[in-house]
């Protein structure tokens, strides 16, 4: 089955755009039943002004069932990115969320405005060298400092100052697709590209059980215009490439410039100061014949002060 590759902004975008594929897709990562899932608005594609690198997010209001049984208000994240040093940006947008209020519908019935508690889902086209693992999970903790023990209750202020992180390596999948959430990431196998980059060519059997969002994705390698945009955007990411490697390539020419400028100051530095010691071994041994002051002076090019120092 052809599907579009979600690694590229826009086929991320068409996938995260459709709320019941993302409900299904962020139940799926969360492992939580999301009751209802509502996209707010927000940038589609983020640039970095001084490396032009792109970042997908997304934001959404989602209403989610806990273990108790019981209905929760939360706010979903979700970015993309497949160049590292993304940190800051995720940061920035991050802390926006985290000073909104939302209106909602509380346990009570009421319509109540406030902060809700954050989870954050990161998929990055890259990979964290120290961690191999596909997907990571980052929860904190409550415990208590004097014993360690973790501590169960909740409380609004700690839930509302912390949030809950996934981070998909979708550079780490195995070969071998155990989990549901594994099989889900095969949508991300860059190694299943086609002729087309932005087109992938994946097995049916693989994700037999994640149909609808197979059947999603295949259906926008039928969109002429995603297609285009598709298109449109590896030849706008290549263009970037390749501004960036002649950028990197500049840059390492003046280091290279500067290093082979300063080697050969200091090359000159240690001529001079060899020329100079040599001098001084002159005078020395001339003044330890006999020679005028003056002599020696017209011959080293010593002052007369610095013959006087010699021993």
């Amino acid at each position: 089955m052809r599907i579009v590759n979600p690694l590229y902004d826009q086929a991320f975008k068409y996938l995260m755009d459709n709320e019941s594929v993302a409900k299904k897709v962020l139940s799926l990562i969360l492992e939580q039943d999301i009751i209802s899932l509502q996209s707010k608005p927000q940038e589609i594609k983020l640039l970095d002004k001084t490396r032009m690198i792109p970042l997908s997010r997304f934001d959404f209001k989602a209403v989610v069932r806990t273990p108790e049984n019981t209905h929760k208000n939360i706010l979903i994240e979700v970015q993309k990115s497949n160049n590292p040093d993304p940190i800051m940006r995720f940061r920035r947008y991050l802390g926006k969320n985290y000073i909104k209020q939302e209106t909602y519908i509380d346990e009570n019935g009421k319509e109540v405005k406030g902060p809700l508690p954050i989870i954050t889902v990161y998929f990055l086209g890259y990979s964290l060298p120290e961690y191999d693992n596909v997907a990571l999970v980052v929860n904190n903790r409550v415990m208590d400092a004097t014993t360690k023990e973790e501590i169960e209750k909740k409380n609004d202020f700690v839930e509302l100052l912390t949030h809950p992180s996934y981070i998909l390596q979708v550079t780490k999948l195995p070969e071998k697709r155990r989990t549901k959430l594994e099989r889900f990431l095969s949508f991300f196998d860059q190694s299943r590209k086609t002729d087309d980059d932005f087109v992938l060519e994946i097995d049916g059997e693989e994700i037999a059980d994640l149909e609808e969002i197979a059947n999603y994705l295949h259906r926008g390698t039928l969109d002429e215009e995603l297609l285009n945009s598709l298109a449109y955007e590896e030849d706008y990411d290549e263009s970037v490439k390749k501004l960036e490697d002649e950028l990197e390539d500049e840059r390492r020419q003046k280091e290279e410039a500067k290093q082979r400028e300063a080697h050969a100051i200091q090359r000159e530095a240690d001529a001079k100061l060899r020329e100079q010691q040599a001098m001084l071994k002159l005078a020395a041994k001339m003044k330890r014949y006999g020679e005028s002051i003056e002599d020696i002076m017209r011959e080293t090019g010593l002052t007369e002060q610095e013959i006087k120092n010699l021993l």
